[in-house]
């Protein structure tokens, strides 16, 4: 660790327009464009999360950058997504709450991720777009439920939209990826 803190890379996958630019632009630019345009590829933004923001009674945290990897999620995509996990820090899933196929395939998101990371590589799932009530068809016990199954960080019920929990998901994988660093003073 430098003075400056910690540099982390995060990748962001999901089927396509399941929200992950929109989560992505919220949390770096506290932004929500309502206007969709496919990731072509991937997109790339970079966050500091101060000290202070991650920090809590029980515990300090330095600051933190996150390099946050927005990848393609469209099939025809696939082939150029694996160079992209490698060297990842954390995983952020993203599904739509309005598309149940879009939970169910989350699994074949994290087998794809797995043969390039590590397993126990830390992980949130962000249930997106729950501003949508009466369009939602997958409950929240649905996505906790493979939250277990993943061994994630945490489970976020997400509106980019709205902003609703966008930082805490973001915040919480930081948290994670950083308690499974060395203790300095231990060195």
């Amino acid at each position: 660790m430098s003075s400056r803190g910690y540099i982390f890379k995060v990748v962001v996958v999901g089927d396509g327009a399941v929200g992950k630019t929109s989560l992505v632009m919220h949390f770096t630019e506290q932004k929500f464009s309502s206007q969709y345009i496919m990731t072509i590829g991937s997109n790339f933004a970079l966050k500091l999360i101060p000290s202070e923001t991650l920090s809590t009674k029980e515990k300090m945290y330095p600051d933190t950058r996150l390099q946050l990897w927005d990848l393609a999620g469209q099939p025809h995509f696939k082939s150029v997504r694996f160079p992209f996990y490698k060297g990842s820090s954390g995983i952020i899933f993203v599904y739509d709450v309005t598309r149940e196929p879009t939970l169910g395939h989350l699994r074949g998101w994290r087998d794809e991720i797995l043969k390039t990371v590590p397993e126990d590589t830390p992980s949130v799932i962000m249930a997106n777009k729950i501003d949508l009530v009466d369009e939602r068809v997958i409950n929240e016990e649905q996505g906790r439920e493979l939250v277990k199954e993943f061994g994630s960080a945490g489970y976020f019920e997400t509106s980019a939209k709205e902003g609703t929990n966008v930082n805490a998901g973001f915040q919480t994988l930081a948290r994670a990826i950083l308690d499974r660093m060395p203790d300095p003073e231990e060195d």
